[in-house]
């Protein structure tokens, strides 16, 4: 009967207490672990033994199933022993099993791995500030506390300054100080793995603390814009949840499958910025000068009287909105009236000269701007009227290429990873509901074996009567 019942003693014994003796282990493992790898190593020395391919495997990696963050999966529910919540267990992956960790699963049944060596020098897994900050950090009123605290102080940072809202930073500093402490002091600080920096999301916390305290106790000056870091804390409810940290992280991950087209996006950006340059260097600065006055007013006709003359503003032509209209000499563009002659080179170029092709940088800018076809119109019909109708077809192409075919395929590279992203999310719910299954057939199974073992006994034991 108790092989019957060794499945089932397997799994409740996967939550176990994590103790001086636990600990031990662990570090038995570890020595046994270096042993064997120095024996290893002896032999290669000595040609005993050589280096194969699996040497070179990635070897066991952590399970999915049980990372930081996560819930416990659904058919451990129930066999995860409610007074064992808030307290330290031994590590419940296997792969961690020579490693000096251990988890905490909180009243949520979310997982929180832990380094097991001492925090702060001083803070060992047993020792019981470290335990009582541990129960602190993995209890969900503590999570709450945080989150609506973050919730007020965003409200807060969005209502008129006034010296009684002002002074309410000191306590909202306060209360991520100690959320901090609480933090280092049950995770360490950053030596060992698990600990608080070696979180990239805790980087953040220690960031915007810092920088309080910054703007508190010093007179900024022109450095009071540090001020606007402070909405970074609305960030802080990402490293609050588990279950939002990875969500994050996921999406974090598909963004990467958008590395190749960001890679051709820039490369076709950088090609419509260098034919734009070429093309269209100095076009939008063309204008109508008048033509130099032979009564001598300005002189005689000499190369820097011609130069000043033209750089004189009331020398341009105005229409009768007040604008300086772009010109061209190529047939088809914009003409001037009479008496007056397209020149480029004077004056700054449109929209306050932020509208241009005269330097890699700005074409880049501009190419960027028809891709994403902002305001795009604008800037199409002032090269036509500058460079002439036929340089439509630049635009054809940009817009096409970039902003009908680039576009839509960094949209349809994010939907696919959101599609991958639901489709991973669906297979792990199915394999949980198929382990679920297949446990209770299982328990079903030995239910059936024991009944008919007793039913069994029952009549062995009625013919021997007989």
């Amino acid at each position: 009967m108790s092989d019957d019942y060794s499945s089932l003693s397997e799994e409740r014994s996967l939550f176990r207490p994590f103790t001086r003796e636990s600990l031990a282990a662990i570090e038995t493992r570890i020595a046994e672990e270096l042993a064997k790898q120095k024996e290893l190593e002896a032999k290669r020395a000595q040609g005993e033994t050589r280096y194969d391919d699996e040497d070179e495997d990635e070897g066991p990696q952590p399970d999915p199933m049980f990372e930081q963050g996560a819930p416990i999966p659904v058919r451990l529910h129930n066999e995860f022993p409610p007074e064992l919540a808030s307290t330290p267990l031994e590590d419940i992956d296997t792969f961690y099993h020579n490693q000096r960790t251990f988890v905490v699963i909180s009243k949520g049944k979310d997982i929180f791995r832990f380094s097991a060596t001492d925090a702060l020098w001083f803070l060992d897994p047993f020792n019981p500030i470290r335990r009582v900050a541990i129960y602190i950090l993995v209890h969900p009123l503590f999570s709450l506390f945080i989150i609506t605290t973050i919730l007020v102080n965003c409200i807060l940072m969005i209502m008129p300054t006034t010296p009684t809202i002002e002074s309410t930073e000191v306590l909202f500093t306060g209360i991520y100080t100690f959320e901090s402490a609480v933090k280092v002091m049950a995770r360490g600080f950053i030596l060992q793995p698990f600990t608080y920096l070696r979180d990239a999301w805790n980087w953040l916390d220690f960031v915007v603390i810092a920088l309080a305290y910054v703007t508190m106790g010093i007179d900024l000056g022109n450095l009071a814009a540090l001020r606007t870091f402070r909405v970074l804390r609305a960030l802080k409810t990402v490293a609050i949840v588990p279950g939002l940290k990875t969500i994050v992280g996921a999406v974090i991950e598909s963004v990467k499958n958008l590395r190749d087209v960001i890679i051709l996006t820039m490369f076709s950006l950088s090609v419509f910025a260098l034919m734009g340059l070429q093309i269209y260097m100095g076009v939008l600065t063309q204008k109508c000068i008048k033509n130099f006055p032979e009564d001598g007013s300005w002189g005689n006709l000499t190369g820097e009287n011609w130069e000043r003359f033209n750089k004189n503003s009331t020398n341009w032509y105005v229409d009768d909105n007040g604008n300086m209209p772009l010109c061209g000499n190529s047939s088809g563009a914009g003409m001037c009236a009479p008496g007056y002659v397209c020149l480029q080179g004077y004056g700054g170029n449109p929209n306050y000269g932020y509208t241009s092709f005269d330097t890699f940088g700005w074409a880049l800018l501009s190419a960027f701007r028809l891709m994403t076809q902002d305001y795009w119109e604008n800037l199409y019909q002032l090269v036509l009227r500058s460079a002439g109708p036929w340089h439509m077809l630049f635009f054809i192409v940009i817009i096409f290429l970039g902003s009908f075919y680039l576009v839509n395929l960094i949209l349809a590279i994010v939907a696919m990873s959101y599609d991958e992203l639901q489709k991973k999310a669906e297979e792990e719910e199915a394999a949980e509901e198929e382990a679920i299954r297949e446990a209770e057939e299982a328990a079903l199974a030995r239910e059936n074996k024991i009944a008919a073992q007793a039913a069994a006994r029952e009549a062995a034991a009625a013919q021997a009567a007989a």
